[in-house]
This record gives C-alpha cells, structure tokens and sequence, in this order.
C-alpha cells in the first residue's frame, strides 16, 4: 500500500484481479527518465513538473493539466522548484491497454462509439493528450490515488470500476480522440483483414489475387470477398487499384520515371488501362496530374 501522506518518491504496482496498475509518486527535486508501452496518466498536485518528450514541444505540467498517452513513450522529467520545505508531489498511473481496449470493446458493442475498419488510416507513431483535464477526469484520478493508500473491503473490485469510471470520464473530454485513435489502430491491428491489407501494400509491385488475400486472412473467398466489402465499402480488386494509383501519384511527384514504365511497373498490362484506372480514381489523366505537380 502507497502512503502519499510521505514526503519521499515511491513506485508501487498494484495488482487486482483483471488490472496491473503501475504508480510512481514523487516529490523530490531530480531528474529522471521513464519509459511506458500502456495508457498512462500523469498530473501533479501542487507546483509545475517539465517534461520532456522527443518529437513533442516540451510541457509544462501544471495542476490544472492532465497528460494521457496511449503508445510507447520515452520521457524525461524535472522537479525543477522543487525543495524540501516545498515539495512537488506528482502522480503517474500506468493500466494495461489490454485492460482499457476491453472496456472500449465493451462500450463500443453497446453504443458504437467509432467505427473501427471503415478506412485504412495513417495512425501517429505515438498517441499523446496534454492539456486541461476535465474535473471529472481529475477527480477520478484523485479517487483511485486515495482508494489505492486505503486497506478496504473489495478493493481490487472497487479499483477495476474506477478504472472503468476513469475511461468513461476520458470520452466526454478532448482526451477521447487520442484513446480511440490508439484503440482503433489495435483493432485494425489485430483484426484478420489487416494480414490481407498488409500484404497488398507489401506488394503493390507484384501480382495480387483474391485466393491470395483470402488465404492471408484465413478465409474463404467468398467470405473474404463478404467481410471486406462489409468493412471498407469497396472490393478487394478496387482497394488494390486505389492503392497503387495512390503509389502512382507519389512516382509521378517525387521520379522522372516515364507514364508507360510506372503504369506496368505497378502490374498494369498497359498505358491506356493504368491511364483509365488513374483517371477514374483521381479525376485527371496520370500526364495532367504530373503537369500540376
């Protein structure tokens, strides 16, 4: 059991029955760096601690602020005014994502909270919230800080609900688009579709058939052909082509290389085939777009 109550840095993991919580409290003046691959919280109660994230401008954490990250993160932080006589007391709390996605999983059947393999998306490397928490979001925060210094009756229990409490809190903020954007790409991730969309992309260079994708996403065809028109909107066979028209359009911005070349070089039996396929999806035959550009 954590005493906050204490002046001193103290890291703890707390395991419940279905949550692993890591927490570090620290109130001491230092600089140390932190690793974390789950959904974390970070807040401070009194005084400001500067973190120090590569890729992203360096935040000034304050107590009216809440930082979430969602992805693997490598952090640096500071208690630069920090003192004995006034010291600055922080709050880090780690839960599994696999804890959190099942909660996700459990509100998505319910009330379909994001549409989850509708598109391929481009996610960031690295999902991160910092600004101004909700109350709600504090106060949950704050709730599952004291609940976890306390010897109670159904405590693993009492924490599990927070934590669901605490996720719920994050949809009604600014924080909900970082969780889902995190939790849609494990979906995409882990779903049997994406082996199948993964392969295109491999090979957008080479013949591509439908026995193939099925294969990949140990379906039938007719299935496959079923599940993937149900989740994208469109066919295997068109996915393809917009994918590698998508593939041409970066040739014919960044390469000298000729129409002809990179029309059979995306696996087009001909120009005037590439040239339809280019124009019906983009609207302008390949030589215009390439004028334009």
């Amino acid at each position: 059991m954590l005493d906050l109550s204490k002046p001193i840095t103290q890291k703890s993991i707390f395991t419940a029955n279905r949550s692993e919580l890591l927490v570090n409290h620290d109130v001491i003046k230092e600089k140390r760096s932190y690793a974390f691959d789950n959904v974390v919280f970070a807040y401070v109660k009194n005084g400001v601690k500067k973190v120090y994230i590569p890729t992203v401008p360096e935040i000034d954490l304050s107590p009216d602020m809440i930082i979430m990250g969602t992805t693997k993160i490598d952090a640096k932080v500071s208690l630069y005014t920090a003192s004995v006589e006034q010291p600055i007391t922080c709050f880090t709390l780690e839960i599994s994502k696999e804890q959190v996605w099942n909660i996700l999983d459990k509100i998505n059947e319910s009330y379909q909270i994001t549409t989850l393999i509708k598109e391929v998306q481009t996610m960031p490397e690295m999902s991160l919230y910092s600004g101004n928490g909700n109350q709600l979001v504090a106060n949950t925060l704050q709730s599952l800080q004291y609940l976890l210094m306390q010897d109670v009756e159904f405590k693993d229990y009492w924490i599990d609900l927070k934590i669901e409490e605490l996720i719920l809190s994050c949809l009604q903020t600014n924080m909900r688009n970082t969780l889902i954007h995190s939790y849609q790409k494990s979906k995409i991730n882990d779903h049997p579709l994406s082996y199948a969309i993964h392969y295109i992309k491999e090979n957008l260079y080479s013949s591509i058939n439908i026995k193939t994708l099925a294969d990949k996403a140990c379906m039938s065809k007719a299935t496959f052909f079923r599940q993937f028109k149900h989740h994208f909107g469109t066919t295997p066979i068109h996915f393809v082509h917009s994918e590698r028209i998508k593939e041409a359009q970066k040739l014919l911005e960044k390469t000298n290389k000729s129409i002809s070349e990179i029309g059979y070089g995306l696996g087009y039996t001909s120009p005037s085939y590439f040239a339809s396929q280019f124009e019906k999806l983009t609207g302008n035959s390949p030589s215009d777009y390439r004028k334009e550009r």
